[in-house]
């Protein structure tokens, strides 16, 4: 599990998790609960639980995670904020920006470029999955 001020990644429940859970605490912050995938898991006597892709080793399903603290508004567009830099901070995005840009000028080498296309890749995905769990709460409610 990987944690930042705002993310946490392969969080597991018995239960599926709402995409948007309101905290209740008066502020309107809410959790958005995303890439939620129902996984295969060994649980151990001390009740330790572990991942599997081998059904027959199996002892349970449960859902795995990422939740993401969102404080006000609850809009898609704060959420994808939210979202691109919990996972991507400014000097993280500038850093590749810049060794893009030297792999344009030639400074360095071509390959240099992949991170950022990797970055802009994900950003796409990222808006467009936020976009799609927005339309789905709006046709659900």
């Amino acid at each position: 599990m990987e944690k930042s001020n705002v993310l946490v990644t392969g969080l597991l429940a018995k239960e599926k998790p709402e995409v948007f859970k309101d905290l209740n605490n008066g502020q309107g912050t809410i959790h958005y609960n995303h890439n939620i995938v129902e996984v295969l898991v060994i649980v151990d006597e001390n009740g330790n639980i572990t991942i599997t892709d081998d059904p027959e080793k199996a002892t349970g399903k449960m859902w795995q995670y990422d939740s993401l603290r969102v404080e006000y508004p609850k809009t898609a567009d704060n959420v994808f904020a939210t979202l691109i830099t919990a996972k991507y901070p400014a000097n993280t995005e500038s850093k590749l920006q810049n060794e893009y840009n030297s792999a344009v000028l030639g400074i360095l080498p071509e390959e240099a470029k992949d991170p950022y296309i990797a970055f802009l890749n994900d950003r796409i995905t990222l808006h467009q999955m936020v976009e799609d769990d927005f339309a789905n709460i709006n046709t659900a409610e």
